[in-house]
């Protein structure tokens, strides 16, 4: 059987930012941030129909600035988060703000790629998360466990922690000041675990969290010599977590003591001994 063709769908301006709108389960979607410094920013709704092999779209206008970030509410498809450039005196600052799309696109109503007769639409303010004091944000990231309220920005080396009230235009916020010593460059929840997530930056450190007391972290590994860009949970096993650093190299560690079972299913006194291996924290690096 052979492959079915590439599906290729063009956008007007460059893009550096797409996700999936992971709360759609009955349908393949995407969404898309352009980059634009003279035009409005647009978000490409693109829908797959993997029946037909056709991509269908709809194009919002995000018109505060240039999208370096994007992400979608786990609990509700209509909800996304952006981070995006905005001038002020003179300066270039990096903000985030929540939005909701129009009630209609919601449902997957779309126009096909080649329709450029359709007005484009507009997304509707929730909440502007406030950098002020913190910093430059780099990414939004949603608690892939709750119901859509919490989230958490990167801003600098800050990591601060939101909870987004139903019926105000304004969040409520706690941070982690000073997280790390240099930039926070990424996050990421633990799959099976809640309160627990991961956090990397470019005082080569990876630090362990549980937000229900963030007074200091709950373990922290030193394993890279450089920046750490990248931390990812298993999420089959979420005792093995990967980073990767430019020191050129990417580390697998075995952190079974802070995973969602730190002593691993139930055995036999027999069987105790032969078990204990799996409580020491481990390595394997990739070079």
């Amino acid at each position: 059987m052979e492959d079915d063709a590439p599906v290729i769908y063009g956008l007007e301006f460059q893009a550096r930012a797409l996700t999936p709108q992971t709360a759609e389960t009955d349908a393949i979607r995407f969404l898309v941030g352009t980059q634009s410094l003279r035009y409005d920013n647009q978000i490409h709704i693109i829908d797959f129909d993997d029946e037909n092999n056709i991509i269908n779209k709809n194009v919002l206008l995000h018109q505060v600035g240039e999208i370096w970030h994007i992400s979608t509410s786990p609990a509700d498809k209509g909800v996304l988060a952006t981070c995006y450039n905005k001038t002020s005196d003179t300066k270039v600052m990096t903000c985030a703000a929540v939005w909701r799309m129009p009630k209609e696109l919601e449902s997957g109503s779309h126009e096909s790629p080649d329709d450029s007769s359709s007005s484009t639409q507009t997304l509707e303010l929730l909440c502007h998360l406030d950098n002020t004091a913190h910093g430059n944000m780099a990414c939004v990231m949603w608690e892939p466990m709750g119901d859509g309220k919490k989230i958490i920005s990167l801003a600098d080396n800050n990591i601060l922690l939101w909870d987004l009230q139903e019926s105000s235009a304004k969040a409520e916020i706690y941070c982690i000041e000073n997280a790390h010593g240099q930039l926070v460059r990424d996050l990421d929840f633990n799959p099976n675990k809640q309160y627990y997530l991961a956090s990397c930056g470019d005082d080569c450190k990876v630090k362990f969290w549980d937000t229900r007391n963030v007074t200091e972290p709950v373990k922290t590994l030193e394993e890279h010599s450089h920046w750490v860009w990248n931390v990812r949970y298993n999420h089959s096993h979420d005792q093995l977590i990967l980073t990767g650093s430019s020191d050129s190299r990417v580390i697998l560690s075995n952190m079974v003591s802070i995973s969602s079972e730190p002593f691993g299913h139930m055995v036999d006194d027999d069987e105790l001994s032969d078990q204990e291996d799996q409580h020491q924290e481990e390595k394997y690096e990739v070079f």
